[in-house]
């Protein structure tokens, strides 16, 4: 098993609110992990680095795995949520969170907010979580196309984050094939690059920390608007 991560502040803002985490543990299993703060600097960047260092405490024998990492998004939540309340001008301060624990064969996962997993199998790239946007809840109505969500303005508008106080998450597993390559992306990757040109690059015979600065650098190129974040693991 190969991990590779890679973190770029992008072409506008002058701070990276992403977070990221590769955690490994005994027993071929890794806990990986990405966040991206929302509600302004520094607020949203603080939001993320919580996230993040709450799932430093994961217990990876935890049954099932998901609740754990759930557990502490809801810890991660009210701690940000308390911040809030104490000082009401960081109001929409959160983040998105998505994270995945494999150990062997099977991929344990939960998501919140608009960060995403995907698996790339074979020469296909799939779409685990939802978006919690506008576009996306468009999409999963099949009122527009996957490429219309990734220009479509509500694409900004978060429905569900960590730091509101409360929030629905979305869990799930599945099992993982030999070659099977799993990725964490953030919206400055997967909002400014086309399905069809991530798919190219992931097909390179490059390895898997040379195919993670080819998708950022395919995001730099369209624009790098928002921070870029990116994490692997190749099976």
């Amino acid at each position: 098993m190969k991990t590779a991560a890679l973190t770029h502040v992008g072409l506008v803002k002058d701070q990276n609110q992403d977070r990221f985490l590769i955690k490994e543990f005994s027993g071929d299993s890794v806990l990986i992990a990405v966040a991206d703060g929302a509600g302004g600097t520094p607020a949203g960047e603080e939001a993320s680095g919580v996230v993040i260092e709450k799932l430093n405490d994961f217990q990876p024998d935890s049954q099932p795995p998901e609740a754990d990492i759930v557990r502490l998004m809801q810890e991660a939540d009210q701690k940000i949520f308390a911040v809030v309340e104490k000082e009401p001008d960081l109001k929409g301060m959160g983040s998105t969170f998505t994270a995945a624990f494999v150990k062997g064969e099977t991929v344990f996962w939960a998501h919140v907010g608009d960060s995403r997993l995907y698996l790339f199998r074979g020469d296909e790239l799939t779409q685990i979580t939802e978006d919690d946007t506008m576009a996306g809840f468009l999409l999963t109505e099949g009122e527009i196309t996957r490429g219309e969500a990734r220009v479509h303005p509500g694409r900004d508008f978060l429905f569900d984050f960590i730091g509101g106080g409360e929030f629905e998450e979305e869990t799930g597993s599945f099992s993982l094939c030999k070659d099977d390559l799993l990725l964490l992306t953030t919206d400055g990757l997967h909002d400014r690059v086309p399905e069809e040109t991530l798919v190219s690059i992931l097909l390179s015979n490059s390895e898997l920390d040379k195919k993670l600065d080819g998708l950022v650098s395919a995001a730099l190129d369209a624009g790098g608007r928002d921070n870029i974040t990116v994490v692997g693991v190749e099976v």
